[in-house]
């Protein structure tokens, strides 16, 4: 971060408790296979991968240590990003619990790359994770992706969201200089094309192509309101053979 010139101090969030900031990205973010090109950056630890809803920031997020910072208790507390077209990162720079300042200064990153590997990076941890408080803000370190249905009741549209896939890094362990790196693994989505879609072998995925989106997925994923508005669970293609047919 220091030795970059286009570093950004968000001053809002280095002087904040519980808020937020949408960043535009200069390249798009494949998470869990699904594109991203605005991220919602927060004083609690992590990255908010959704769109701006109150209760979906507990399942689409990306949190190297999520937790109850609050950036007002220290002047030297800052929050800072950069983008350097192929890797964008975030800083949480000497942030303090608000319900155990004297714990002392955290200090970490996450890093999300083009590709869509991510890292986290710890500079100053003082405390054990498992021991951080839980009691006014959740504690994660990892990812999560979700998708949301949304019904008719009665004339009334009910939104059921749905986290389908978790990582959980909470027990590892993190102390001051360590890294952990994730790799981004294929998913269903990033085949464009039927015979792409049919032949690749992906473990414990079952890819489908729907015509009717154009789209490879196995209905688990952000696409899935789509997905059913679309019939694609029931004519969806599962082998090679059909691609041509559908042409």
């Amino acid at each position: 971060m220091d030795n970059q010139s286009n570093v950004k101090i968000d001053e809002k969030l280095s002087n904040s408790y519980r808020k937020a900031t949408i960043v535009e990205l200069s390249f798009d973010f494949p998470f869990y296979g699904y594109l991203i090109k605005n991220i919602t950056i927060s004083t609690g630890g992590f990255i908010f991968t959704g769109d701006t809803h109150s209760w979906l920031a507990a399942t689409q997020y990306i949190a190297p240590l999520m937790a109850n910072y609050d950036t007002r208790l220290s002047n030297n507390s800052y929050i800072k990003y950069v983008d350097n077209g192929t890797a964008f990162t975030v800083e949480w720079e000497n942030v303090l619990l608000q319900d155990e300042p004297k714990a002392g200064e955290f200090t970490f990153q996450t890093t999300l790359l083009k590709n869509g590997d991510i890292i986290f990076a710890y500079k100053a941890i003082p405390l054990i994770i498992e021991s951080i408080s839980d009691a006014l803000h959740p504690v994660k370190v990892g990812v999560s992706d979700a998708y949301i249905i949304t019904r008719s009741v009665f004339d009334v549209n009910k939104k059921t969201i749905y986290e389908y896939h978790r990582v959980n890094l909470k027990e590892e362990n993190i102390k001051n200089s360590t890294v952990i790196y994730l790799n981004a693994l294929p998913t269903c989505l990033d085949s464009k094309d039927c015979d792409t879609c049919l032949t690749q072998v992906i473990p414990n995925l079952e890819c489908a192509w729907c015509p009717s989106m154009n789209l490879c997925s196995n209905g688990r994923d952000r696409h899935r309101q789509d997905w059913l508005t679309m019939k694609c669970d029931t004519e969806k293609l599962v082998d090679e053979g059909q691609c041509s047919k559908n042409e």
